[in-house]
């Protein structure tokens, strides 16, 4: 890496067909992006029933079909009960996580066998907005590692179809909401150093480094 150049990193990544708030940090700003990484997320999610595909949203294949026509809203609503507080999660084989340094994405597309393992993961909230079938939206507050993707699979599932991601909205990470996003038309040098001064005014106290530990012996 060139001495001289400029660090930027990214707090978490999105589907590439979510749309909605993604943290970046520039320079220094980047010593404090695992906080995003690990932090607290709200998404709209729009999904379909009756449907599921490969990658658990619009962009994959069809991989089955089922009936929906038992569904009602209220059995919906008492089945996001299970998906609430700390659960267990499996994530989707297409997806940016990495297996032996590669992602489990690329692995997957280049047909290689991965078995991916169920780990801990938090859902703070989640609410049905709209139950109008064969589509129904929903608010999800969660925590780091969360998959909106896997919980629409495994909620098709419980529901006793199938179902998967039509639309996928991030409003929120960590502090900071969709009303403070600068859109990447307007990625120039002075709207960024704008908005890392308005950052810094409004959520300092959350940008701050965590200081180091030191042990005496």
């Amino acid at each position: 890496m060139n001495p001289g150049a400029l660090r930027v990193g990214h707090g978490g990544t999105l589907d590439h067909t979510a749309t909605g708030v993604l943290v970046v940090g520039v320079g220094f700003g980047c010593k404090v992006l695992p906080k995003f990484l690990h932090g607290s997320k709200k998404y709209r999610v729009t999904a379909q029933l009756g449907v599921s595909t490969d990658t658990y949203n619009e962009s994959g294949k069809i991989i089955r079909e089922c009936s929906y026509d038992h569904i009602s809203r209220d059995m919906l609503e008492a089945a996001l009960t299970r998906f609430h507080g700390k659960i267990l999660q499996t994530p989707p084989l297409y997806s940016a996580l990495k297996l032996h340094g590669q992602r489990v994405a690329d692995l997957t597309r280049a047909g290689v066998s991965v078995q991916m393992e169920p780990r801990s993961v938090t859902c703070h909230s989640i609410h049905c907005l709209d139950f109008s079938p064969p589509y129904f939206t929903l608010e999800v507050h969660c925590g780091g590692g969360f998959y909106i993707r896997s919980l629409i699979h495994d909620l098709g599932n419980v529901l006793g179809s199938c179902a998967h991601v039509r639309e996928l909205h991030r409003f929120q990470q960590g502090p900071f909401t969709e009303q403070e996003m600068l859109d990447s038309d307007d990625w120039t040098v002075p709207n960024i150093l704008i908005a890392i001064t308005k950052a810094k005014a409004t959520h300092g106290d959350f940008l701050k480094r965590p200081r180091r530990k030191y042990k005496l012996i």
